[in-house]
């Protein structure tokens, strides 16, 4: 006599699975910290896997849902923007790091970054450091969870591409770029002035060279600046990944 089976599936649930389990994919490989490339591959495989067995049984199939050919690369795109959207929090914080390194003339001597490829500053790590530790410490990690399986009663699979989500997109994206330079803008403009006192130095006395002594003056004011005002970024830095998660939960969630 044989054993009954573990697990019975219909032909309907493993197509339902099929495409839970590509949402959940695409949301991985661009979520923040799940998607980072420093986690295995196995690690996000398994996490696809067990975030599709969970959710299956919350997720709502469309109304005459598309065929699975169809159906397909739609909810792995959407898993994709899902995940992209939720990143721009990290890009914000990392756009301040951009702007404050562009300042302090770190650009000129960026070095390749071996986990993301492509140029770094010296400050690079310290913001990528500050927007994971306040996505820990907020929660934020628990939201994501939440999101994805909220996506799935906002966003029937087999439903086709959600026709608001791409403006939402292009909203979220002009919100995290006027998020990040506003918090930057402050530092930016101590710099500033730093650059248009040495200009009047130079100007005052012709026989200081101005690139000897404009770089270190920037980088010792802009250093100290930039230890005197960590509270205020840590508060803005919180308040962008926040207000950006609600942006995407309000859609999405």
């Amino acid at each position: 006599m044989s054993a009954a089976p573990l697990v019975a599936l219909t032909g309907g649930e493993v197509t339902a699975f099929f495409l839970v389990l590509l949402r959940c994919t695409g949301f991985i490989v661009a979520a923040p910290l799940l998607g980072h490339r420093s986690v295995p591959r196995t690690i996000k495989a398994a996490l696809a896997l067990l975030f599709a067995a969970t959710l299956l049984p919350r997720a709502a199939v469309a109304p005459g849902a598309a065929a699975v050919a169809l159906a397909s690369p739609v909810e792995l795109l959407l898993g994709l923007s899902l995940g992209f959207l939720l990143s721009l929090g990290f890009h914000a914080v990392e756009i301040v790091g951009r702007l404050i390194a562009l300042q302090l003339g770190l650009s000129l001597e960026a070095v390749l970054n071996p986990l993301n490829q492509d140029p770094a500053t010296a400050l690079d790590p310290f913001f990528g450091v500050l927007a994971g530790l306040l996505f820990l410490a907020l929660g934020l990690h628990v939201e994501t969870v939440r999101i994805l399986a909220g996506s799935f009663t906002a966003f029937p699979i087999g439903g086709g591409w959600p026709v608001d989500l791409g403006l939402v997109a292009v909203q979220t994206i002009v919100l995290a770029l006027e998020l990040g330079t506003r918090i930057a803008l402050p530092m930016a403009l101590v710099l500033l002035v730093v650059e248009l006192l040495v200009g009047l130095i130079s100007r005052a006395v012709p026989q200081v060279n101005v690139f000897i002594l404009g770089l270190p003056a920037k980088l010792l004011v802009g250093m100290a600046a930039l230890a005197m005002a960590t509270p205020t970024l840590v508060n803005g830095a919180s308040r962008t990944l926040e207000i950006l998660f609600r942006a995407v939960a309000r859609v999405a969630g």
